[in-house]
């Protein structure tokens, strides 16, 4: 994959500034309201598969993937209580290629840029919102309001 030209490096602590230029994209792009909540993640799948549906390839769509994929990890930081972490000091360490992943506190650690990709990449089976209900599953609790 070709490097990304973001706007902000692609590390932890930057992955919520990634996520609110998600918001803004979706807003601009999709009229669409991303307001961080579970159900909103309904959304990115379906953004995301317009851009499936339009022809786009990973590489062509990488950088609005992957900030598309912080914005799922912001709702599963707020939502399900995670964080993000290096992926280097994860659980994930040996299998994700991305910068940061989300941990959450049973220390269960999730991929949600990767998510993002493989959404785009394999469709439906991928879906983003079904990814978060199983992170919620596996905590046995229900998600923040």
């Amino acid at each position: 994959m070709k490097s990304l030209a973001l706007k902000y490096p692609a590390n932890a602590d930057n992955a919520t500034h990634h996520a609110k230029l998600a918001v803004r994209a979706a807003w601009e792009e999709f009229d669409m309201a991303l307001d961080y909540s579970a159900q909103s993640l309904e959304e990115v799948d379906v953004q995301v598969e317009s851009l499936r549906e339009d022809g786009y390839t990973a590489e062509d769509v990488a950088e609005a993937l992957f900030v598309l994929g912080c914005y799922v990890g912001e709702v599963m930081v707020k939502r399900l209580g995670g964080r993000w972490i290096e992926t280097a000091r994860s659980p994930l360490r040996d299998v994700s290629p991305w910068p940061m992943v989300v941990l959450l506190r049973d220390g269960s650690a999730w991929d949600p840029i990767g998510k993002t990709f493989l959404r785009l990449e394999l469709g439906d089976s991928e879906s983003i919102a079904g990814f978060f209900r199983l992170a919620l599953r596996s905590l046995g609790q229900r998600p923040r309001p």
